[in-house]
């Protein structure tokens, strides 16, 4: 199984009480998204004392709670865990200094950097869209020498565009839905014809046949037989249109 780009994204609060609402309720809607996945959520909180430590979500919320979310991120973070294990150490020989990203030793100054009495919430975020085009990058000799979110005034200076951009994309989705459920309903419709169709001429066939047994038609006329039995059909059917109008 091939992994998509990992991203970390640390977001610092002046308390983690206000974590109980909307917060929580919108990292639920994340977790099934396809093309990007939710890995673990860390919850830190920065004591009086100065020290740091994991907040489980069961605490912010009495229907947030989640036992296994925190693990990964903590061992960046540098927790020790409850079994005694020794914390996550970076191998002997890796270079953790790249230019680009954010490696354990950034993370871990994240939780340095907080004030007492304040928290942070962490996401470890998979980009599973981008695992091809990454691979296709690394395959032909590229390297990443950018990345991050664009700033509010990046977004500000072309705020008119993007969000006409963002419009034009949405109605091209709409559009191509709306296409895909007229084909579905175009094939229903199909389907619904022929089994209309085969119903009748199981009908006709059956009526025929018990008139041919019955000796009220010869064998050799019962082509012209069933059209006179669809034809009356189609007359009853008229003539139950016109009434109903």
């Amino acid at each position: 199984m091939t992994l998509g780009p990992i991203q970390i994204i640390a977001i610092e609060f002046d308390s983690l009480d206000r974590l109980q609402g909307q917060i929580l309720d919108e990292i639920d809607d994340l977790i099934p998204l396809s093309a990007v996945r939710i890995l673990d959520v860390l919850f830190v909180a920065k004591e009086e004392n100065g020290d740091l430590v994991s907040v489980e979500a069961g605490e912010l919320g009495e229907e947030a709670g989640d036992e296994t979310l925190g693990a990964l991120l903590g061992e960046l973070m540098g927790f020790s865990f409850e079994d005694g294990e020794d914390e996550g150490q970076v191998p002997a020989g890796i270079d953790d200094e790249s230019p680009i990203g954010i490696g354990p030793s950034d993370i871990e100054r994240i939780g340095d950097d907080l004030a007492p009495g304040t928290g942070a919430i962490l996401f470890l975020v998979e980009h599973r869209w981008a695992a091809g085009v990454r691979d296709a990058v690394l395959d032909a000799g590229g390297r990443m020498v950018a990345q991050g979110f664009l700033t509010p005034t990046g977004v500000l200076l072309i705020g008119a565009e993007l969000l006409a951009t963002a419009e034009a994309i949405d109605a091209i989705e709409m559009a191509a839905e709306l296409e895909a459920e007229a084909n579905v309903r175009a094939l229903e419709a199909i389907a619904t014809i022929e089994i209309a169709a085969e119903v009748e001429a199981a009908v006709v066939a059956r009526t025929i046949l018990t008139l041919v047994e019955a000796g009220y038609i010869e064998q050799a006329a019962t082509e012209h037989a069933a059209r006179a039995v669809i034809d009356a059909a189609l007359i009853e059917q008229a003539i139950g249109a016109g009434t109903d109008s």
